[in-house]
């Protein structure tokens, strides 16, 4: 299996800064594309959309449905929903650019994600001090993924995509069913103390 750099497949736009981009565009109407968002690309939910695009931003930085995007603190990545399509990313953010179409976009999601060797390459590349660390672009851009057909890919990254899905729905179910049981036992003992009056 032949590895290449992910640099030869796609382009890292880093987010902007907030601070500067209320002095260089003036105004502080930009919808950013924040964790809660992400959080809730990457576990599949759907909201309203909430599309304002500032004419002013450059359009390469504005967020559409499809495009991938990567969480610098979590060191994972998703695709942008509907719901947050019109934003614009900050600096915790890096937006993937697919330079052709060698790479499938859920492929790289799995890769970046999931794959063990991406992993280790990602854990050998963070930076930074306390809690939070990152992984800097030009260490981003040395990644080495697997090159496969882009049949498999696709094939990959479905299964992939579609596994994250039915997990956020186990996981809604499992949070449903605990606060079911909760309110259920809640009620049982309430009803025991009327009773016992």
């Amino acid at each position: 299996m032949e590895k290449r750099k992910i640099s030869e497949f796609v382009k890292f736009v880093p987010g902007i800064n907030p601070t500067r981009a209320r002095k260089q565009y003036g105004t502080d109407e930009i919808n950013y594309y924040d964790q809660a968002a992400f959080e809730r690309d990457y576990n599949h939910e759907h909201g309203f959309v909430e599309e304002e695009i500032i004419e002013d931003i450059p359009v390469g930085l504005v967020l559409k449905k499809g495009d991938v995007i990567i969480s610098n603190s979590m060191q994972l990545a998703t695709m942008v929903s509907e719901a947050n399509a019109g934003k614009v990313p900050s600096l915790n953010f890096t937006k993937v650019e697919f330079c052709d179409d060698g790479l499938d976009k859920r492929y790289f999601i799995y890769l970046f994600n999931s794959y063990r060797d991406i992993k280790r390459q990602k854990e050998r590349e963070l930076q930074g001090n306390g809690p939070i660390l990152r992984i800097p672009i030009k260490s981003l851009k040395k990644l080495e993924i697997p090159v496969i057909s882009l049949e498999k890919q696709a094939k990959i990254g479905r299964a992939y995509i579609e596994t994250l899905k039915l997990q956020a729905k186990l996981n809604t179910y499992g949070k449903l069913v605990g606060e079911f049981t909760e309110r259920i036992l809640e009620e049982s003992i309430v009803k025991e103390k009327k009773d016992e009056k």
